[in-house]
């Protein structure tokens, strides 16, 4: 009797054994499938690339280049112009100058014009713009200029540009300075310049001998 008693709660540890077992196997299998889904998940999904911002073509632009001055203040035109000298102006010698105008309205249709050099300064190349027909905004519109010193100082070169803006055309002036240095031993002649004259030396005072002469020798006597 005691015998059959723990053959039969043996079977049944069995039972519960073998019942229990195959949803324990069966959730085993299941959470590893899940950790093995995640984990190829995260380590095979590749990020999401972060945009970068977008460069404007007048960023690029040289940051050596200074603003021209426009005639009006402020100007009537819509128009960002600037300047760059390749080099330092030497009296003499060809310099290279760039000139970048840029439209900062999408309602150019057009933009032309030409350069002027004021006496002192002679213009070699550059001095017509182009037309640009239908420019992008905020794309610079570049030009090329080549000039040559005639003597030290400060001379002017000017853009004048006409725009048509909606059908509406309109002109501004843009100067540019250039300044040209004296070379060793060179004067600018400019006003207030001491001329070749300056430098002679002026004439000494008189000896005391000669502003006061002594009284006349008397007779000797006889």
């Amino acid at each position: 009797m005691r015998l059959n008693a723990v053959h039969e709660v043996a079977h049944t540890i069995r039972r519960i054994l073998c019942r229990n077992i195959a949803p324990a196997l069966a959730a085993v299998a299941l959470l590893a499938g899940c950790g093995s889904h995640s984990a190829g998940t995260a380590g095979g999904t590749p990020a999401k690339p972060v945009a970068g911002k977008a460069v404007k073509p007048i960023d690029e632009l040289s940051r050596n280049m200074v603003s021209a001055v426009a005639s009006n203040k402020p100007s009537t035109l819509p128009l960002l112009v600037k300047f760059e000298l390749r080099d330092r102006p030497d009296v003499g010698q060809p310099v290279e100058l760039d000139l970048a105008i840029v439209p900062i309205s999408a309602s150019v249709d057009r933009v032309s014009g030409n350069v002027e050099a004021e006496d002192g300064i002679e213009l070699l190349e550059g001095s017509e713009i182009a037309a640009a027909e239908r420019p992008a905004e905020g794309v610079p519109i570049h030009h090329h200029l080549k000039v040559v010193p005639k003597r030290a100082g400060i001379y002017t070169l000017r853009a004048l540009l006409t725009v048509d803006a909606s059908g509406v055309p309109a002109s501004d002036a843009y100067s540019m300075p250039v300044i040209v240095a004296a070379a060793s031993g060179e004067t600018s002649g400019t006003p207030g310049t001491a001329g070749p004259t300056a430098s002679a030396a002026a004439p000494g005072p008189k000896r005391a001998t000669e502003a006061h002469p002594g009284p006349p020798p008397t007779a000797a006597a006889q």
